[in-house]
């Protein structure tokens, strides 16, 4: 069964002047950047704590 929860990372933003971004991964390979996160301790901690609310929003929305 495959896990169809996505996967999150961080990674330096890059655009010039952002400095942190939140990678995620879709199980069919779709990815969407979420960039201004100050550095990447507030990167880990928006996947930490809100990154479950992010993808129930993202979900109820459906398809782009």
């Amino acid at each position: 069964m495959q896990n169809s929860d996505p996967k999150f990372r961080t990674l330096p933003s890059p655009t010039v002047g952002q400095n942190w971004c939140v990678e995620v991964v879709w199980p069919d390979g779709k990815t969407e950047l979420l960039s201004g996160f100050a550095d990447q301790y507030a990167a880990l901690e928006w996947i930490r704590t809100k990154s479950a609310n992010w993808i129930v929003d993202r979900i109820m929305q459906g398809p782009n």
